[in-house]
């Protein structure tokens, strides 16, 4: 049935030529590519000679590349064929991001340096309104109270080793010239003293630091300071990164202040 339909419908259609086949669909005719231009051929060449620049340039161990020596990769790698085209390669590399250049030296890896530079802006020099802020200043609160209790803490424990060498100077002098005789605590005395020597040379191995006065004060606040923020949950770590990123970068690294410690 459906076959003579077709031949109905070929036997009335006006394009139909008596002579000519009896086709339903023509394919379309073959479309011829117009040969390869000189200046097409040369782009092809120059885009194989930059990928095989770039390859060279992520299989390198290094960071970063002396700027005449990008030049001389760019030629050796068949990018360029001088070496006034290889420094405008270098240019439109670093215009695409590709790699930084940035004074004598091509940084190849120019998203690291990207990170770093975030990294390093401080808030200072951030908008107003960045949140980091107002939580450096809430740590900023809680770290001053931390120190007040610390200091406070070292001023009493300072205070009762007075209290102790005072307490043993005055047992010593009772025991020498009421109690007992100095032929007797010429030895007691000595070995006291001894023993002060033994403890300061211990506390030297220990430290690598000279036992001074000063030395342990500091260590005995920074213990101090420890205890407490393990105890008040306080993030250390937490601060001192944002510190780092909203002090001023002109101001200089903040010292302790002890003074206090003699004032209250």
């Amino acid at each position: 049935m459906w076959r003579a339909a077709a031949s109905r419908l070929r036997a009335h259609s006006p394009f139909r030529s008596p002579h000519a086949p009896c086709r339903l669909f023509s394919p379309p005719p073959a479309r011829v590519e117009p040969p390869v231009t000189a200046a097409e051929a040369r782009r092809l060449v120059r885009l194989v000679g930059v990928e095989a620049l770039k390859r060279r340039l992520r299989d390198r161990a290094g960071e970063a590349i002396g700027y005449g020596d990008l030049l001389d990769v760019c030629v050796e790698a068949g990018a360029a064929r001088t070496h006034g085209e290889a420094e405008g390669l270098a240019r439109a590399m670093d215009d695409a991001g590709v790699l930084l250049l940035f004074r004598d030296k091509a940084y190849l890896h120019p998203e690291k340096v990207v990170d770093l530079v975030r990294r390093a802006v401080p808030l200072a020099l951030e908008l107003e309104n960045d949140p980091r802020k107002e939580e450096f200043k809430q740590l900023q609160k809680r770290k001053d109270d931390i120190d007040k209790l610390a200091h406070k803490q070292v001023r009493r424990i300072l205070w009762s080793g007075l209290g102790f060498l005072m307490t043993q100077v005055g047992l010593f002098f009772r025991l020498t010239f009421w109690e007992l005789s100095w032929d007797v605590m010429e030895p007691i005395a000595f070995f006291t003293t001894a023993s002060g020597l033994l403890v300061s040379y211990t506390y030297f191995l220990v430290t690598s630091r000279d036992p001074t006065y000063q030395d342990f004060m500091e260590r005995l606040f920074l213990s101090r300071r420890k205890k407490l923020c393990a105890k008040q949950k306080f993030d250390m770590d937490r601060y001192l990164e944002l510190q780092k990123h909203c002090k001023c970068p002109l101001e200089g690294p903040k010292l302790h202040n002890f003074s206090g410690l003699y004032n209250r």
